[in-house]
């Protein structure tokens, strides 16, 4: 009676159905990134063509490609959760035995999830304080737009964290996140 029972199985599906979920969730994230980069390229080269060839300065182009930049940054930085890309000093932290390591990394993600709350939180009331109000230069987009990037920044770094600690918890193990946090300093720059 080697078979899986009804709980594995229903287990099963679940993960598959979170897995595929995610691909779309990750799939999506740096595809919105990569369309965003694209345009932030595009309004630049129109700014430098436009104000040296034709002598036409377009006067929001600066201000659009600094908002585009910001949901840029906080979509990234969720990502870069997700594949342990943020920059670490690990002075002190390489010097510390690996047993109290993986405490250590657990109490730093639960500070800076805690701190990604208060941004969440905060962020969701400066975006409806600045819901109606127009950019400066461009009056059909409205600010509060501009500042969604911070509560859903943040919302999407809380999740990318959670993402790749709970599987180590939940197994009592060190996943990848722990032991993928000690990089050699060296192999930088061997790069």
């Amino acid at each position: 009676m080697g078979g899986l029972s009804h709980t594995q199985i229903r287990n099963n599906k679940v993960m598959l159905y979170l897995n595929k979920f995610f691909g779309v969730y990750d799939y999506t994230i740096e595809l919105t990134i990569t369309v965003l980069f694209s345009i932030m390229i595009v309004i630049i080269s129109g700014q430098v063509v436009f104000r040296y060839l034709f002598k036409i300065p377009m006067m929001w182009s600066a201000e659009m490609a600094q908002y585009i930049f910001i949901w840029i940054v906080y979509l990234g930085g969720a990502q870069a959760f997700l594949m342990n890309r943020h920059l670490v000093v690990d002075m002190f932290s390489r010097k510390i035995p690996d047993p109290y390591w993986k405490y250590l990394t657990l109490i730093l993600y639960l500070m800076i999830l805690i701190f990604l709350f208060f941004v969440f939180w905060l962020g969701l009331q400066y975006v409806g304080q600045n819901l109606y109000k127009p950019i400066f230069s461009v009056r059909w987009i409205r600010l509060g737009w501009v500042y969604a990037s911070v509560p859903v920044g943040a919302l999407f770094m809380v999740i990318n964290i959670l993402r790749v600690v709970l599987p180590s918890i939940l197994a009592g193990k060190n996943s990848r996140i722990i032991e993928e946090t000690r990089v050699d300093p060296t192999s930088v720059l061997r790069a």
